[in-house]
Parts: structure tokens; C-alpha cells; sequence
């Protein structure tokens, strides 16, 4: 079965059934594939399957079964057949007769019989027992107790595992073209008294899997902007997969270190792309039918994994862990150096729901699964329609400090006259749209955290400077923040004894720098975090500031222990959530980066990633997130500073709607070379002003033609063009190759773009 050759003779046997069904309903024999293979081979489809490895993908005219799976429940759009001693589940589209399935068949005599059982079972369980956390129960294997009753949309289940003494209860229903699958928080239950825990609990890991390169289509991740990977055979090429948690690492449990290879002076490995929004999907490109999975609930506490056929498996399949306890580290003291390895105290608390939206026909697409996200958070009022006017955004770098004898001492590199003279000059050359971050505009400059009360730096201004200013740009095209960071605190120029982050080992976290000057940071408490800026807000309000750019606790979250007690990451995200909504109610507010839970909260999308973590493995990035948020929210992408590519850069500024973003400094930045900010390399103004100008007026005109428009397709073409279709018609193109290319009668030069005209 895994040789290329019994591979070909497979196709080849599909090839010629394909063919004597298609002249079947020529001459009007109309059979559905199922009906077909038993009247020709005597046998039932599963046996044919197994005979010649064809796996149907679609089935015209199914009945009451398919593959052993009994119809349970139907909607306009979809049926959902279920096999109850896995509770395993297929999805069939009504219209199409496309086919999803949630586990493998049969046996695949290539694994072994854990594997088997993983792959059979509609949910998996990770287990720790002692200090061991690699043991597995699956429903397979482990034979637990599993009563079921239907619904009148879908099933509820009850499991439990006597071998372990824990257990759960799932609800599984169809809701038009979405399947809801829901694990209640208090259904789980476990003995501690038996030492066994559940770890993980997977959901529907094999749902929409496919074998080796017998599919055509794609996994779709959160990498970045999103990124997709191929269902073609990888010929063993990848041990790995993609595995990252939604919204980032766990500062509570990770260790406080920089990643790196040889020296932790020098980072030599980038870290990897936060996911912002809790979302992954699966695409049959060749039967036209695809999923959307959104995690609804119990986001905080799960990954998604998606693997490629040959990482262990051979089977491509992408889904959902969520992780509910952990295996740590726990320090026995605090001179010894001793430690002990146990289970955390305390599980996660949080309901577990995922939604697999399904999409067919030309739906069936990674743009179709960005629009079906959009749809939904408008829907559910995960996102607010704002003011997408074109901006071109400039931050500004007001004072740094350097190491001076035994003190530091000021760097001043933009003052708020030199602010107010590049914004006459960018006006007079018709730059007269802006979104300006001023960041280091506080008394002690950019790292003097936290910021508790409205004073500026004398240097730049005072307090005065920056509010004559921001008086003088009311009613005009500029926008300017002032920048807070209200995550850290710098224990160098703040006491720092209470209110800092414990790890669930009961360690201070660290986040180091390795920089010239404040060579770390600590982590705020949500409580104190939360004290401080009500007290900044009061500040704020006295002085009439209304623009503020909140950074750090808008694309951070994580778990930890205070006074004895123990706080998890959903305590965090309501916590931020909360204060966030205030500072909404009376503020203009934009986040920097944030996750998706807080995106109907902020006025714009600071720092739009446009590429992803480049892991090997993955086919193609995708503009995933600003397809879902393009004519929604405007979005600014991260420094063209800082692009090795700038031309190529521009075009996908161009493709993906996201407005661009220089981080300028008035005086030069060699004088940054002793401060934290030494990897500001090149950021001086009269070095940018030419492109600030040249950039804003080719975007802006891209922007007039699409305003107020969404994006609703998406398509790359093999002759290097990509094809970005708008709500009101309008289409651009933008050609990546090294020659001009002409579509749709349109010829765009090499590494350029047009705009078509709307029908």
C-alpha cells in the first residue's frame, strides 16, 4: 500500500472507474459511485475500498449509511452520519454529495495498534500518570464506557474511562453548515486519588484527513498572516508538523530565555509567529468541499497541530489540542538548587468548543474560509465596522537613555517640533493622511515602564509641547497616539518586590533583552496592570488626551501564581478584556497586534504580519487575516524599516489591503547604537521622506478604487500574478515574476500591479 507503484496502479484503477461512471450517466444509467462498485464487484463499498484503495469522496446517493455511519441529523445544506462506537462522524454535503470523514476507516497495517486507536477515535486523550505524561486513552484501545443519546441535531455522549477513573461528556450537533462540537467544563471528571490526570483531550484529530498525495487540496494554518500546506506526498521529507499555541507562548511556564544556537548574546533563531485568532481549516480542492475549525471556547488554553503525510504518519491531518494540565517543574527550595517533577495543582477550567464551518464549490478555498471568519465575527460582534479611511502610518522614537558613568543619560531623537515640522513638509508634498505611535515620549524615555501618569519628556517638549500639538492637528488627516506598553515593568528604574508575574513554579518570569542598557523586563500582575492605567486614564482625561496606542497586554497572555493562588490565561484575557472595553468607552484606541478576542475593542490592526514563520513544510502564505479584516478595520503593517525586499514588500502592501509603516527619528540613528534601541538601524527622516511620499500616493490611489470594499476571492495563478477580487468589482493584479503578464486582457509589467476596472 505505500509503494509508488501499487500508488499508481491505485490511480489507475480510479482512473477507469471514474470513467465507467461518467459514461454511466451519459447514457443515463444514473448510479451513485457506492451503488456502482457493489453491483460490478459483488461486494459492499467498504469492501471495494479495501480491495483497490479508491476512497470515494463523493457519494450521489448515499440512503440511510455510508461507511458504517448511521444519518443522524440533517440541515438544508448538510448530513451528518455517525458511527457510535468511536463517535466517529461524516459530513456530507447535500448539494454536491462531497464527503467529509472525522477517522480512518480500517486498520492501517503501517502503525501500530496506539496509532490505530488514535486514529480511529473521535476524541483522544493525553494522559499523565505519576510523572509520566506520554500514555494515551483512546476509544479504541482503552474500551471505555461510552452511552450515547441522539439528539434531534446530533448526539450527546457520555465517556468514562474505569482504567483511569476520569472521563468527559461531548455534544456533537449540526447548525446549518456548521458542526458544533462541545466538551461542558464540569462534565470532566478525575480521581486524583489514582495519580491519573488527563493532560490533553484532542478533538476530531483525523477530521478531514487524507492519505499521502491521494487528495488534492490543503491544510490551512494560522502562521503569521496564514499560510497553507499541500496534500501532495512529501516522500517522507518532514519528521515534524506545525504545533504552536493560540495566542502565543505561556509566559507562566516557559522557561525565561531567549531562543538561540551558541551564544545568548546573539539570537540566531527567530521565534515564531504568534496565532492571532483561534481558527485552522481543511480544503478538498478536488471534491470542492472544505472546513473552517473555530475554536470557540477554551482558545486560552489550546494549540493546533497540522501535519504533513510522513511525519509519523501518513496521513495529513490538522486539528485541535487543548491542554488542560501540565507536567512541571517544581523547585524544592530556594538555595538548594532541588527540584521535583508533578502534575499542576489544578486543571484548566474552561468549556471546550470548536465550530467546523463548512464551505463548498468555489467557496472551497482558503479565501472562502477567510470570508466564512469574517461572516462570523460580524455576526457574533467579534468585530465592529470602523472607519477603513486610507492613513500612512509614521511612528515616531522620542528619547532613549544610554549608559553614562554610573548613571544613564538622555538620547533625545524626536522632539515634538521636529514631529510638527516633518508633518508641514509631508503635507506640503501631499502626505496629508496619518496615523502617527509617538513611543518614548515619557518622562525617563521609551523603557521608563510603567507609564502611570501624563508627563512628558522636557526634551521633547513637556507636557505642553505635546498637547499644543495634538490641539493643532484636530480636525486635520493626522492621527497621533501616545504608545503604552502596559505589560512590563523595568525593575532597573522601578521597585519591583510586588506585583510582577510569577511563573507556576513560583519563579519571577524574566523577559531578557541582551541589550546595551536594561538588559531585562518583568511582567505586571493583570491587577496591578489593570490599577495603573485607570490611574494613567484619569491622568489622560485631565490633560483631554484622547489617541492612545496600547501595546503588551494586547498580544500577551499567560498563566500564573500569586499569593498562593494560581491564575489562569482566561483570568488574564478577561482581566486585559475588561480593561481594554473601558479605556474603549472614552478613548481613541489602537492595539499593537492583537489577538483576535480584543479586534472589536481597537480602532486599526497595528502591525499586520504579511508573511509567516517559513517553516519548510508549508506550500504557500496566504493573506488569511487581512482577507478576513480588509474594508473592517484598517490595518498597518509592521516597518518597511526594516524589509531586506522593499519592492516585493510594496506588492504585497498592495495585495493584502494593509497600509504601510515607517518608524522615523529626527536625528540620526547612529546616536541609538549605545541605547536598547541600537537595532533601529536606519530610521532618520530625510532618509524616508521620499518614500513616505512615493508610498503614500501609490497606495492611497489603490485604496480609492477599493474603499469601503471587502475582499471576496482570492487567486494565485501559475504565471506569478495574483488575482485580489473587491465586493464593488474591482480586481487588482500584481504580478511577482520577472516579465509582464497578461490576464483577463490585462498586462501588468514584472513586479508591478494594476488596477481593473469595476463591472
Amino acid at each position: 500500500m505505500g509503494s509508488r507503484k501499487k500508488g499508481n496502479m491505485y490511480k489507475f484503477l480510479r482512473y477507469a472507474v471514474c470513467m465507467v461512471i461518467m459514461f454511466s450517466l451519459v447514457i443515463g444509467s444514473v448510479k451513485s459511485p457506492m451503488a456502482y462498485a457493489e453491483e460490478t464487484a459483488g461486494s459492499t463499498a467498504d469492501e471495494t475500498a479495501a480491495q483497490t484503495g479508491i476512497e470515494y469522496a463523493v457519494i450521489a446517493d448515499p440512503g440511510q449509511e455510508i461507511y458504517g455511519h448511521t444519518l443522524i441529523a440533517e440541515s438544508d445544506t448538510m448530513e451528518m452520519y455517525f458511527y457510535e462506537p468511536t463517535l466517529s462522524i461524516l459530513l456530507r454535503d447535500k448539494e454536491t454529495g462531497a464527503i467529509m470523514e472525522s477517522t480512518l476507516r480500517e486498520d492501517d497495517p503501517d502503525s501500530n495498534a496506539k496509532w490505530n486507536g488514535y486514529m480511529k477515535s473521535g476524541f483522544v486523550i493525553g494522559v499523565i500518570s505519576g510523572v509520566n505524561d506520554t500514555e494515551q486513552a483512546d476509544l479504541v484501545n482503552n474500551a471505555p464506557n461510552i452511552s450515547v443519546e441522539l439528539l434531534s441535531n446530533g448526539f450527546h455522549a457520555k465517556v468514562f474511562y474505569d482504567e483511569f477513573q476520569f472521563g468527559y461528556e461531548v455534544n456533537v450537533t449540526l447548525d446549518g453548515s456548521d458542526v458544533i462540537v462541545n466538551i461542558p467544563d464540569e462534565s470532566i471528571v478525575e480521581d486524583p486519588s489514582t495519580g491519573n490526570y488527563i493532560s490533553t483531550i484532542s478533538i476530531y484529530p483525523f477530521m478531514g484527513y487524507t492519505y499521502l498525495g491521494d487528495r488534492d487540496g490543503y491544510m490551512f494554518v494560522p502562521d503569521g498572516s496564514g499560510s497553507i500546506i499541500y496534500l501532495d506526498d512529501k516522500e517522507g521529507r518532514f519528521s515534524g508538523g506545525f504545533v504552536q499555541p493560540v495566542y502565543g507562548e505561556n509566559a507562566g511556564i516557559k522557561d525565561s530565555a531567549v531562543i538561540s544556537l551558541f551564544w545568548d548574546e546573539y539570537q540566531t533563531v527567530n521565534e515564531a509567529e504568534n496565532i492571532l485568532a483561534p481558527v485552522f481549516g481543511m480544503v478538498h480542492t478536488d471534491s470542492e468541499l472544505g472546513y473552517l475549525g473555530i475554536i470557540e471556547e477554551g482558545s486560552y488554553s489550546a494549540q493546533i497541530e497540522a501535519y504533513p503525510n510522513g511525519a509519523v504518519l501518513n496521513y495529513n491531518r490538522v486539528y485541535t489540542k487543548f491542554i488542560l494540565r501540565k507536567l512541571i517543574v517544581q523547585p524544592t527550595s530556594s538555595n538548594s538548587g532541588g527540584s521535583i517533577t508533578q502534575a499542576e495543582s489544578d486543571r484548566t477550567h474552561e468549556n471546550l468548543t470548536v465550530r467546523y464551518r463548512f464551505v463548498d464549490k468555489d467557496q472551497a478555498d482558503y479565501c472562502g474560509l477567510a470570508v466564512a471568519y469574517r461572516n462570523y465575527l460580524l455576526d457574533n460582534g467579534g468585530l465592529v465596522k470602523k472607519d477603513d479611511t486610507y492613513k500612512t502610518r509614521i511612528d515616531f522614537l522620542g528619547t532613549e537613555r544610554e549608559e553614562w558613568l554610573i548613571f544613564t543619560k538622555k538620547v533625545t531623537m524626536t522632539t515634538v517640533e521636529n514631529i510638527r515640522e516633518m508633518y508641514n513638509e509631508l503635507s506640503d508634498a501631499g502626505v496629508t493622511d496619518i496615523l502617527s505611535l509617538y513611543k518614548g515620549w515619557q518622562k525617563g524615555g521609551i523603557y521608563d515602564l510603567p507609564v502611570t501618569k501624563f508627563k512628558a519628556d522636557r526634551a521633547i517638549g513637556g507636557n505642553s509641547g505635546i498637547t499644543s500639538l495634538l490641539d493643532d492637528l484636530k480636525d486635520t488627516g493626522i492621527d497621533l497616539y501616545l504608545y503604552q506598553d502596559m505589560l512590563r515593568i523595568n525593575p532597573d528604574t522601578n521597585n519591583t518586590t510586588f506585583n510582577v508575574v510569577k511563573q507556576i513554579n513560583k519563579r519571577i518570569f524574566e523577559e531578557f533583552t541582551y541589550k546595551e542598557v536594561y538588559d531585562r523586563f518583568l511582567y505586571l500582575i493583570p491587577a496591578r496592570t489593570t490599577q495603573l492605567s485607570e490611574k494613567l486614564l484619569k491622568s489622560f482625561t485631565r490633560n483631554e488626551i484622547e489617541n492612545v496606542a496600547v501595546a503588551g497586554i494586547s498580544d500577551t497572555l499567560f498563566s500564573f501564581s500569586y499569593s498562593g493562588n494560581y491564575y489562569s490565561r482566561e483570568y488574564t484575557a478577561e482581566k486585559y478584556d475588561a480593561l481594554i472595553s473601558e479605556m474603549d468607552d472614552s478613548l481613541n484606541l489602537t492595539l499593537e497586534q492583537p489577538f483576535a478576542y480584543l479586534w472589536n475593542h481597537t480602532d486599526s490592526y497595528i502591525d499586520m504580519p504579511v508573511g509567516t514563520s517559513n517553516y519548510i513544510f508549508e506550500g504557500e502564505e496566504v493573506p488569511f487575516l487581512s482577507i478576513v479584516l480588509k474594508g473592517i478595520l484598517p490595518m498597518y503593517s509592521e516597518y518597511v524599516n526594516f524589509e531586506a525586499n522593499k519592492e516585493e514588500f510594496f506588492l504585497k502592501l498592495v495585495e493584502s489591503g494593509v497600509y504601510p509603516s515607517f518608524y522615523i527619528t529626527y536625528e540620526d540613528s547612529a546616536k541609538l547604537i549605545y541605547t536598547n534601541s541600537a537595532d533601529l538601524y536606519s530610521s532618520k527622516y530625510s532618509v524616508y521622506k521620499n518614500d513616505i511620499i512615493e508610498y503614500d500616493k501609490a497606495l492611497k490611489q489603490v485604496y480609492e478604487q477599493v474603499k469601503d470594499s471587502c475582499i471576496i476571492d482570492h487567486e494565485r495563478l501559475d504565471s506569478g500574478v495574483t488575482v485580489v477580487t473587491y465586493d464593488n468589482g474591482v480586481k487588482i493584479y500584481v504580478n511577482y515574476s520577472n516579465e509582464a503578464v497578461s490576464v483577463d486582457g490585462i498586462t501588468v509589467d514584472a513586479m508591478s500591479y494594476k488596477v481593473g476596472d469595476a463591472k
